[in-house]
């Protein structure tokens, strides 16, 4: 075959081929190797894809004319660095740091140290990022890279800086001042970092003003307003804290204050409050004089001061003091005496409901002439005025619960009101809509609800025949109600009460009870330490026993139960409704050699220690027992003892207390002596 007519190529990652003829003719059946003059470039990192075939015309099987390979250049890793060093405050931090300048090889993890870099600890990260939170101590971070076939590297490291909190210190200097010579200085001291600003306020803290003095000292002057002062210290890495608060106390200087309160009373009833208005300091002393010219004090400190069935004219006046200013006495206040005409009734409080509202009231005790009556729909907040200067008042056909009240001409004394009567007008409850119907499973309860009902009190009933009858479920005043252990079909409604209305109902809902699905979990049985048994399950369509520790399989009907002491197995099933039925089932293991005295009888009949019990004494027959009391006198004995003495002798009861016993092993020679407390006889 002439060798001009058979031609050879090869790409390197599906690059443009490279084309080289066969240099010397073939002889059939031979074998030949062949050399491009052209090398491939491999010098690239990475991957490298080869591709080499042969061609020649009218080939006409070409399934073998072609070889594929692949060449894997690893480089040397340049491993870059972490970036880059930070401070950040102890315990309150969050960011990113990044690996950077790194080129080839892959991620194996990032690492920490927090002994300067003697240790190291893995961190399970393969990305060139890592966030960090809440760094605690100092901590240096790199990143570990692996080389593929040429050698790993380690990057360079970035040291997390962590700072403590400032301490802020304390202001000293707080003070109270009166308002003409309200000046002095703050300290600050225990401060370990330095200070950024003084603030003040002259709200109590609510708006904070700012001062620029920077040092430990600030000097304040003709203040006129009480100020607060803090200062904020640099918390460098962490947030900037602010110091404790000194307050500056001034005292201003009041002018004489205005007393409110100057009345003319009825002398049955003169009684009320005089009151300083306007800014006044500290009250000091109330004073008070029947002829304006010899005062007397009584004691009273508070802003105001209340009178009480005063029988003639009264003066009063207020004594206030200045802090570091002078005390300041009031103007006066004076409070007339006259006399008042007695108050009438107009009748009694009623309840209506609203669908029969009929009734008048009727004024008794009248001295004066009536002005008019007053009729209130808020509870008396605000009164309309009703034109009827008549001692009745019909209030026939009224719509809303109304207080009313009558204004009488006081003459000489102000006009005055009669007593009130509360016309109380009750609506027809509202019981909205009662939803939730459907099923349950027996024992299962069921969450009902009330919508849109409006009424002074609920309680809820069952029916169990269908409506026939109801009964009250008490504690029930709700809108939502979470139904007892269903057992049997049953419906709900709900009543609604409003004051005198007649009751209403609500709609009922119907509850239908799916029965649980029939379980058994088999026959109680005993066996030995150490021996298995077979449970046997049926019912339901799934079930499940628990525990399932000492079981070959808990979801299967019949698994072999090798439990170690005794202990009570339940099977659960479910139906195809979903209801879930239970049965147990006791496995009492038992251990024949076990000889134990019990040191306690409790004589009080619940069935638990009510005798005196030696486990085992059942495999030991003629087991012989003695008991003493602390004067060494028997008092019971039995030759072949069987867990049956009770504390008595005698036919009574032996008193709380420790007695002695001497036990004697049946068909051995042990010997078994001790005490036992005898308790419950009280």
């Amino acid at each position: 075959m002439p060798s001009n007519t058979i031609q050879m190529y090869y790409t390197v990652d599906g690059g443009a081929p490279v084309n080289q003829a066969l240099s010397s003719n073939l002889i059939g059946w031979s074998s030949w190797n062949f050399s491009f003059a052209v090398k491939a470039d491999l010098s690239a990192c990475g991957t490298h894809t080869m591709k080499a075939w042969v061609s020649r015309p009218g080939d006409l099987d070409q399934d073998n004319d072609t070889m594929e390979w692949v060449v894997q250049n690893d480089c040397i890793i340049v491993p870059g660095t972490v970036t880059s060093d930070i401070s950040v405050c102890q315990g309150a931090n969050a960011g990113t740091l990044s690996l950077s300048g790194w080129s080839y090889g892959s991620i194996t993890y990032w690492q920490s140290s927090t002994d300067g870099g003697s240790t190291w600890t893995p961190i399970a990260n393969t990305t060139p990022s890592y966030a960090y939170t809440n760094v605690v101590q100092n901590t240096q971070y790199q990143v570990v890279i692996d080389g593929g076939f040429c050698p790993d590297d380690t990057s360079g490291y970035a040291t997390i800086t962590s700072q403590m909190p400032a301490i802020t210190g304390t202001i000293s200097g707080a003070d109270s001042l009166c308002e003409n010579m309200a000046s002095g200085v703050l300290n600050l001291s225990g401060n370990n970092q330095s200070v950024v600003q003084w603030e003040y306020s002259t709200n109590g803290g609510g708006t904070w003003n700012t001062i620029a003095n920077t040092t430990t000292t600030n000097n304040y002057s003709s203040l006129t307003t009480t100020t607060i002062y803090r200062v904020l210290v640099d918390g460098l890495a962490c947030s900037d804290s602010y110091s404790d608060t000194a307050m500056i106390y001034v005292d201003p200087v009041y002018p004489q204050t205005v007393l409110a309160g100057s009345d003319s009373l009825c002398i049955t009833n003169a009684t009320g409050f005089v009151s300083g208005t306007g800014t006044f300091g500290t009250v000091l002393n109330w004073e008070y004089s029947t002829d304006g010219i010899i005062w007397t004090a009584n004691g009273n400190t508070a802003g105001s001061q209340g009178f009480t069935n005063l029988t003639q004219t009264t003066f009063y006046r207020m004594i206030t003091e200045g802090g570091q200013c002078p005390d300041v006495v009031s103007d006066t206040a004076v409070i007339y005496v006259q006399p008042l005409p007695v108050s009438p009734s107009i009748g009694l409080s009623d309840t209506l409901c609203v669908s029969s509202v009929a009734g008048i009231l009727n004024m008794t005790g009248a001295t004066t002439s009536v002005l008019n009556w007053d009729s209130s729909v808020d509870n008396g907040n605000t009164w309309t005025t009703i034109a009827n200067t008549t001692t009745s008042y019909d209030y026939s056909g009224q719509g809303l619960t109304t207080i009313y009240r009558a204004r009488l001409d006081g003459e000489l004394c102000p006009d005055y009101y009669s007593d009130t009567a509360v016309i109380q007008i009750d609506s027809v409850p509202v019981m909205g809509v009662l939803n939730q119907t459907g099923s349950v499973c027996e024992y299962g309860s069921e969450d009902l609800h009330l919508v849109g009902s409006a009424a002074d009190s609920l309680f809820w009933q069952y029916s169990v025949d269908n409506g026939v009858t109801w009964q009250t479920i008490t504690d029930s005043d709700t809108v939502d109600y979470n139904t007892f252990p269903i057992i049997q079909n049953v419906q709900f409604q709900v009543v609604g009460l409003n004051g005198v209305c007649s009751p209403t109902t609500s709609n009922s809902v119907a509850i239908v009870m799916l029965p649980l699905p029939i379980v058994d979990a088999g026959e109680d049985t005993s066996i030995y330490l150490g021996e298995s048994v077979t449970l046997n399950g049926s019912g339901g369509v799934t079930g499940i026993w628990i525990p399932g520790s000492t079981l070959s399989d808990s979801t299967i009907n019949n698994p072999i139960a090798t439990p170690t002491s005794s202990i009570v197995y339940t099977y659960y099933v479910i139906d195809g409704l979903g209801c879930v039925g239970s049965d147990t089932v006791l496995i009492t293991v038992m251990d024949p050699i076990q000889f134990n005295i019990r040191n306690v009888i409790t004589m009080n009949n619940d069935n638990v220690n009510d005798t005196w019990n030696i486990t085992g004494v059942e495999f030991f027959p003629m087991t012989a027992v003695k008991v003493f009391n602390q004067y060494g006198k028997l008092l019971y004995e039995n030759g072949d003892y069987q867990n049956d003495w009770n504390g008595s002798f005698n036919g009574s009861k032996l008193p709380n207390g420790t007695y002695y016993y001497v036990v004697m092993k049946g068909g051995t020679e042990e010997e078994y002596k001790g005490t036992i407390t005898l308790l419950g006889n009280e």
